[in-house]
């Protein structure tokens, strides 16, 4: 059977888990009785309000995916909706919602998407915190991969951070969790996109390939 490795912030059950990410927590002034909802796109996100000491779960929340959505409602979350798992989505939630204020995304330092501006061209009021960075990890221990390895790729940082440090190979197989992660590829590199963006989905594929040789 094919090793499958996954690049990413946080391991998985049953892969072997290249950590090459690091995340730092901002902690920017924000007075969560302006809004009435907020917009998270990752886990990170969540965690971040575990930062502030105030009754944040009284907001209304959209999550950019199911998994997402999970991490709010275990960090106290009651009235939760959720997107395709991509951002590109969560402009149209929003109109789909009565809302009668403002909105607020906790978002990282650097965005993939620019779902944004879609969102405030449709009339919704949208602020932004940045309330952590993404970053390559420094002190990694480099790893000897297979070169029948599969790869799994998170988030496009976790391609940028990973060809520091590594090289893609013809004989890799290369699974995305989502297209704009298959977008940040380097030209001519092939891939194959999980059935929904999540972890679990990219490495349910990149199971099924192991097992197929």
């Amino acid at each position: 059977m094919r090793p499958v490795y996954l690049i990413s912030k946080t391991p998985y059950p049953g892969v072997i888990h290249i950590p090459i990410l690091t995340i730092s927590f901002l902690t920017p002034k924000i007075d969560f009785a302006d809004y009435e909802g907020i917009i998270v796109t990752s886990k990170q996100g969540v965690a971040a309000l575990h930062n502030y000491l105030v009754d944040w779960n009284r907001l209304k929340c959209i999550a950019v995916s199911e998994s997402t959505a999970q991490s709010a409602r275990e960090a106290g979350a009651k009235e939760i909706e959720t997107g395709n798992g991509y951002g590109e989505s969560i402009p149209n939630v929003l109109r789909a919602k009565e809302r009668s204020g403002k909105w607020l995304y906790l978002r990282p330092k650097i965005v993939a998407s620019e779902w944004i501006e879609t969102a405030r061209y449709g009339g919704v009021e949208i602020d932004e915190a940045i309330v952590y960075e993404t970053s390559c990890a420094t002190e990694l221990p480099k790893q000897i991969l297979s070169k029948e390895g599969i790869l799994i790729f998170t988030s496009p940082s976790t391609i940028r951070c990973f060809l520091q440090i590594y090289e893609i190979l013809p004989t890799h197989t290369i699974v995305v969790i989502g297209k704009t992660t298959q977008n940040a590829l380097p030209p001519g590199i092939p891939s194959q996109l999980s059935l929904t963006s999540s972890v679990a989905s990219a490495v349910e594929l990149a199971r099924e390939i192991a097992m197929e040789g």
